[in-house]
């Protein structure tokens, strides 16, 4: 039986940052770019709350999966991994877009064994469900979640999610890396 990996989409297979840096730039007239965003407060520069910001994201949420290009290496990382280990697909995505998630992947030719669009952040019950072995994730929050239940995590490195860092949570820069890793050891991690 292959070994289960939780993989998570925006941040870590879409490239979504620049396309919710875009959108906000066209909402509020401003030019930023990623690179303003290292160690960038979007709350402050564009004068909204935490719930304003959530919200307009939400509001745009078919226009960053629709827009979002591949993280460098994903394509090639994820179709290399599916060969020997299942790939779980865990994501916050409202389910609504279940079928414009599935257009995504299948335009880039990313394969995967099973998608669960939660909704919400919290993945740690879709993890547990899906027996996973090991998480990849971006948001540091959510790693901690995943990581509180005994599951390895890799996060993905971006401006937004740096810290501190819990024993079972491993920053890694690059799907290479990624790979790297994994198979570098035998049991996984």
């Amino acid at each position: 039986m292959r070994r289960r990996i939780g993989i998570d989409i925006d941040g870590v297979i879409a490239n979504t940052q620049p396309v919710i840096i875009e959108e906000l730039n066209k909402h509020f007239a401003k030019n930023y770019t990623l690179q303003d965003f290292v160690n960038f407060d979007p709350l402050e520069k564009y004068g909204i709350s935490r719930q304003e910001l959530h919200r307009f994201i939400m509001d745009r949420e078919l226009v960053l999966i629709e827009s979002a290009m591949p993280m460098p290496g994903a394509i090639e990382s994820i179709n290399k991994l599916i060969y020997d280990y299942q790939i779980n697909i865990i994501s916050a995505r409202t389910p609504v877009f279940y079928q414009n998630t599935i257009n995504w992947f299948a335009r880039y030719n990313i394969s995967f064994d099973n998608i669960v669009l939660t909704g919400d952040h919290d993945k740690r019950s879709y993890s547990k469900a899906a027996c996973v072995e090991l998480f990849i994730e971006d948001n540091l929050r959510n790693a901690v979640q995943i990581s509180s239940i005994g599951i390895p995590v890799y996060l993905f490195d971006a401006t937004y999610n740096q810290g501190e860092l819990p024993q079972l949570v491993h920053r890694k820069f690059t799907w290479e890396e990624i790979i790297t890793d994994i198979n570098k050891d035998t049991n996984l991690y």
